[in-house]
């Protein structure tokens, strides 16, 4: 039996699922600061349209199969909560069931609020997180630059064989970032601000 995602319908639900989120994220972090909690762990890297496609509910699936979770619980941070609730009275957080994570995943995102795409979240959110109720992997993802981050506890596992691509930790993100002049320019210092964080926090050490 397929269980519908659960939406969030008022502010205080929102909070509710936005809690459990900053339990493993720092919800204000924005790239090139770690928005991570785990002390260390493993990153692996997906391009930032890639994670908001329906394909990623099987990375989604795979992750709760490995770490027993009941639950993913996804909150869109950026546009905030105030923009959805004002503009299309609904709340960008959503829970899904293990059992319907597959397909429940690209369902919550697509849900367009008074059937306005423009409020849904897989087309409008600039910053995203999920974490699963296990509390051991956390994701997250930020458009400015074009990437999403999955920390997990292992170095590798069946999330990797979904048919999602994905990148490790040597990657050049020129090479899965749009052109020079047509995404936002990360200066020489963000990187290495990133990377570092890599290494340090993300690398298992």
């Amino acid at each position: 039996m397929t269980i519908p995602p659960y939406i969030a319908e008022s502010q205080d639900e929102f909070s509710e699922l936005e809690a459990e989120l900053q339990q493993q994220i720092h919800t204000s972090a924005r790239l090139p600061d770690w928005p991570f909690r785990a002390i260390s762990g493993f990153v692996t890297i997906y391009e930032y349209d890639r994670i908001l496609g329906s394909t990623f509910g099987t990375v989604l699936e795979a992750l709760s199969d490995a770490y027993g979770d009941d639950t993913v619980t996804v909150i869109g941070l950026e546009p905030e909560m105030a923009y959805y609730r004002d503009e299309y009275s609904y709340f960008p957080g959503l829970r899904i069931a293990r059992a319907s994570i597959r397909d429940g995943y690209g369902e919550g995102l697509r849900r367009e609020p008074d059937g306005d795409p423009t409020g849904a979240l897989a087309y409008t959110v600039n910053v995203v997180g999920m974490v699963g109720a296990s509390g051991v992997w956390s994701i997250w993802g930020q458009r400015d630059w074009e990437i999403g981050l999955l920390l997990t506890p292992d170095s590798s596992g069946r999330w990797l064989k979904a048919p999602v691509p994905w990148f490790d930790r040597e990657i050049d993100l020129d090479s899965i970032r749009s052109p020079s002049g047509w995404g936002v320019h990360l200066s020489d210092q963000e990187r290495s601000m990133f990377w570092q964080n890599v290494q340090d926090r993300g690398s298992g050490r």
